[in-house]
């Protein structure tokens, strides 16, 4: 993730970075087991939120009763990921969860392996 900012904000988050943002491993729909517990106890529309990158998942939380999925870095990766879903390719997203993405919130919010010429809204 350093990678992707200036410098010198790169050497710093190099330096700093590990204590204050610890490693995970990615794991698909990160936080369905906490938003269940809230499934359970609430009856108002839930979104799920978190990691979601199969189709399989957001079927699954749908049929638990969630009423939304929420897609976010999937969709910075492959825009069109759900309606690839929706022809019939049900393969998994592609993105990879590297959280590099993150640093351009300040400079227009999009993956960093798209090619720029491959972005949409691209001319």
């Amino acid at each position: 993730m350093a990678k992707a900012f200036p410098q010198p904000l790169r050497t710093a988050f190099r330096l700093m970075g590990k204590r204050f943002l610890p490693s995970y491993p990615f794991e698909e729909a990160y936080f369905l087991s906490y938003a269940r517990q809230f499934r359970e106890a609430l009856r108002m529309p839930l979104v799920l939120l978190g990691g979601i990158n199969r189709l399989d998942t957001v079927r699954t939380a749908l049929a638990e009763g969630f009423e939304f999925v929420a897609m976010g870095r999937a969709l910075l990766r492959e825009p069109d990921l759900v309606r690839r879903w929706q022809k019939g390719d049900v393969t998994e997203g592609l993105c990879v969860h590297c959280n590099k993405c993150i640093p351009t919130i300040y400079r227009g919010t999009h993956c960093v392996l798209v090619p720029p010429d491959q972005r949409p809204g691209h001319q």
